[in-house]
């Protein structure tokens, strides 16, 4: 190839603008991923934001399904609750005011998904008397509140196709990372297999490549020691009711994990490495009904590249 016309093409690369790649969820739930040329957030560079959390009015779609969400979330239904916190955590923002007047003046909060759903939709961090603001969420760990931007955003698809989506149109936005690291705290009790799963805030992306490790050591029976283990689990059946160290097919007090919306749990132990996963990871202690009597913490780091930073892990 003729010099000039490499020159040419270099001129003409370092001319183009750089394109994020970047998750969109729009109000009528809809997901879109693909790039945008788009610098800034206001004065916000792109390169900063890890997620945006619009706070625009809930439109009447969203406002049925936060309706039937919380009647879901207090229904004895496993899977239509952890559908229900799913889908309200998705929505972000608009959900809190109605949430907050939903709240009745009880001590019976742990566990319990309905008081839990506040913290996966607002961090204490970032909370404003005016909950209209958007959220912005930055790299730095810090967090704005601005007003709903206006005008809007074009995004390109892998075909090539654009779409340009008004600001008010979009419920969130997150900007995909090349690493997402995570420290987090699995508790024998608050997130075991029967009752709800740690969030780790993390998407990943169909390029993503997710490792993770975990210490530690869990009771599943205060002063048995044989119902103690790491997140590998118990390895021979727990005595003396129990023929068999497997529930659900994992062992008892071994680390799980799923991946939603596909929510099939697979096995990560003390170490795991994940490839080929598009989705919300979530993380729990696997184990039976008999849940009550839980002790203990299992501390897990993950490193995951392409995916998107949506929140702390809750």
């Amino acid at each position: 190839m003729p010099s000039r016309v490499l020159s040419s093409l270099f001129l003409l690369t370092t001319l183009l603008p750089a394109a994020e790649f970047v998750r969109v969820r729009t109000t009528d739930g809809a997901t879109l991923e693909g790039t945008t040329t788009a610098k800034a957030l206001g004065k916000i560079p792109l390169t900063q934001i890890l997620s945006v959390h619009t706070g625009s009015p809930a439109t009447d779609s969203e406002t049925a399904k936060i309706t039937a969400g919380f009647a879901a979330i207090q229904d004895k239904d496993r899977a239509a609750r952890d559908k229900a916190v799913d889908e309200l955590t998705a929505i972000g923002l608009p959900v809190m005011t109605p949430l907050l007047k939903a709240y009745k003046d009880t001590d019976q909060h742990e566990p319990r998904p309905l008081y839990r759903l506040f913290e996966r939709i607002m961090p204490s961090y970032a909370d404003d008397f005016d909950r209209t603001l958007t959220l912005v969420r930055l790299a730095n760990g810090t967090a704005q509140r601005l007003p709903l931007p206006e005008g809007n955003l074009d995004i390109i698809d892998a075909t090539g196709a654009k779409t340009s989506l008004a600001w008010s149109k979009i419920r969130t936005l997150a900007v995909r990372q090349k690493n997402v690291k995570r420290a987090m705290q699995v508790h024998a009790l608050k997130h075991s297999t029967q009752i709800e799963f740690l969030d780790t805030g993390v998407i990943l992306s169909a390029t993503s490549k997710a490792t993770l490790t975990a210490r530690g050591m869990v009771r599943l029976s205060w002063e048995t020691d044989s119902w103690a283990s790491d997140a590998t689990g118990i390895k021979v059946p727990g005595a003396p009711a129990y023929m068999s160290n497997l529930v659900d097919g994992f062992p008892f007090g071994s680390l799980v994990a799923r991946v939603e919306p596909a929510g099939e749990n697979f096995l990560i132990g003390k170490s795991a490495s994940l490839t080929g996963k598009s989705g919300r990871l979530r993380l729990a202690v696997n184990d039976s009904p008999h849940w009550q009597n839980n002790l203990g913490t299992l501390y897990v780091s993950m490193t995951a590249t392409d995916a998107y930073d949506m929140g702390d892990a809750q």
